[in-house]
């Protein structure tokens, strides 16, 4: 289990999570090391299912992020929060999660790998774990040296489906949460990136297993709809980096192919890589072929949209 912070005194605090007094958040003054509850302000649900089998993670209870940091020297003040995907079943921790986070710090981002509520909750749960992670760590940005306007989400497969849900429903309210205390913070990413991403619930593209997983045994069209997120495209979309296999076997490239058609009307900043390959799942894997050379077409979008950026005058955040 993760140590519950709330109501320790500050002073004595390796890790520092915000209290919520009046709607002020308390300031932070460390970086975190350890992974920290998303809804801190919330009693934790007890017993926690939570377990890991064959580095898959299943049944999360109590969200949390797992913070990752570059080493000083390269921090340009970016971040990135991560969700592995796993069909709403279960997520891919490690290759999906921790291994892109420490790919990200050798390129100075600070990343934070999310625990999301998957098919023991349903919609709106993982939803509302992804905006409350953006805004977790947004709120948090000053104290941790980070850039508040360099905010980033990535995700593969079902968990790009909820990179994509966070990115087109920014401004998602739900009747189960109406006490939210960072409910005014953004949770608009500045930027996008998507993996092989599970994107439309409905017909012949859809990946029947997440939508099951999400919506139960007989959603509404409407709310299948609601969650094909080609329609929740917007006019303030944020940019789009999407990669997907051109035979995937598992989500159709129908998907990424839907969602670049919508997104391109709105920000031209955006890319779309498609690969010689019918896996799905490939992660950062070496030996994946040409789809092995994504995290390079990666890293040149990333430099050339000026999120790697260094400020000229950094502050320094003692770990």
């Amino acid at each position: 289990m993760f140590p519950h912070h709330k109501g320790r005194a500050c002073a004595h605090l390796l890790v520092l999570l915000c209290l919520f007094s009046s709607g002020v958040i308390a300031q932070v003054s460390a970086l975190p090391r350890e992974p920290v509850y998303l809804w801190s302000e919330k009693a934790l649900v007890t017993p926690d299912r939570e377990a890991v089998q064959s580095e898959r993670v299943y049944a999360v209870d109590n969200p949390s992020i797992t913070p990752f940091w570059p080493e000083p020297a390269l921090a340009n003040g970016a971040a990135v929060v991560i969700f592995p995907g796993g069909g709403y079943v279960r997520l891919a921790i490690e290759h999906e999660g921790y291994d892109i986070a420490r790919w990200f710090n050798q390129q100075g981002v600070a990343a934070f790998v999310v625990k999301y509520r998957m098919q023991e909750y349903g919609f709106p749960a993982p939803l509302l774990d992804g905006l409350r992670a953006v805004r977790y760590v947004r709120a948090h940005a000053a104290n941790w040296n980070l850039d508040a306007e360099r905010i980033g989400v990535l995700g593969f497969s079902a968990g790009g489906h909820l990179a994509a849900s966070v990115a087109t429903r920014y401004s998602f309210r739900s009747a189960q949460l109406t006490d939210d205390p960072w409910q005014n913070v953004s949770a608009r990413p500045d930027f996008a990136i998507l993996g092989y991403p599970v994107i439309t619930l409905e017909g012949p593209d859809a990946h029947a297993g997440s939508r099951h997983a999400l919506l139960g045994d007989n959603p509404t069209p409407e709310l299948v709809r609601e969650n094909s997120l080609q329609y929740q495209v917007k006019a303030k979309v944020p940019p789009m980096f999407i990669i997907h296999g051109a035979n995937d076997k598992a989500v159709p490239i129908g998907n990424s192919l839907a969602l670049f058609a919508e997104v391109q009307k709105h920000n031209k900043q955006s890319e779309l890589h498609i690969y010689q390959t019918n896996v799905h799942g490939f992660g950062m894997r070496e030996g994946e072929g040409t789809a092995s050379d994504w995290p390079d077409a990666l890293l040149s979008w990333l430099r050339h949209n000026g999120w790697l950026e260094k400020p000229a005058r950094q502050r320094e955040v003692q770990p």
